[in-house]
């Protein structure tokens, strides 16, 4: 007997982000977590009312407070054009050094600028995007890894998108960042969803905000809500 996943109800793909899919998923996310030895995720009560990029956008920011990294503050609307630009090209976002009024910031004794940023294709929801991201990102075998740039179980890529998002290559692991989300389906080389995640440190803050964590995530957590304490 061959049981049915609530994320493909008809056999055939397509986004799903019904509670039995989302759930299920969710359930995946905290198994890892746990496994990592972290406290299960909380979502907001209104989670399954946000759309693709603010879904996003929680599910990234409870993973970085799950492991001491502050929280992206909100998603600005400039890099949420670049961000919808890729979905839509089925790509990275593109670096720059300045997305409309919001320069990145970069060491002033030189060094890297401080961006990251993600790519996912055909992930059902937003919380498998982040599941790829963050719990299949590395070496699976010639026919199980679907991160690209992990070519071998020493490569560098290995885990990258996770570091990206986490801001250990860059200097994202800050407590004034800002990120862009977009989500296109169909999307373009024949995708049939389109991912991306990018996270941003502006040089002056603040910035210009469509979503924000204190204003649209804390006031729907409950009561006694808690986290890991962010430096």
């Amino acid at each position: 007997m061959t049981c049915q996943s609530p994320c493909f109800p008809k056999g055939n793909f397509s986004y799903n982000s019904s509670r039995a899919c989302t759930g299920l998923l969710l359930g995946a996310i905290n198994s890892a977590q746990a496994a990592e030895h972290l406290k299960s995720l909380t979502m907001p009560s209104d989670f399954f009312a946000l759309s693709a990029p603010e879904q996003l956008f929680v599910l990234i920011d409870l993973e970085r407070m799950s492991r001491g990294v502050p929280p992206v503050v909100g998603l600005s609307p400039y890099l949420g054009t670049e961000a919808t630009k890729a979905a839509h090209n089925s790509e990275d976002p593109t670096f720059h050094t300045a997305y409309g009024p919001v320069q990145v910031w970069a060491p002033p004794g030189g060094g890297a600028y401080a961006f990251g940023g993600a790519w996912a294709g055909n992930s059902v929801n937003s919380a498998a995007a982040v599941f790829e991201w963050f719990y299949d990102d590395g070496w699976g075998g010639p026919k199980g890894t679907w991160n690209f740039a992990c070519t071998s179980p020493s490569a560098t890529g290995c885990w990258g998108h996770r570091d990206e998002l986490l801001g250990e290559w860059a200097g994202a692991h800050c407590g004034d960042c800002v990120a862009g989300a977009g989500y296109a389906s169909p999307a373009a080389r024949g995708w049939l969803e389109s991912y991306v995640f990018m996270v941003v440190r502006p040089v002056q803050f603040p910035t210009p905000l469509t979503f924000s964590w204190s204003g649209n995530v804390v006031p729907f957590l409950p009561a006694g809500w808690e986290r890991a304490s962010v430096p």
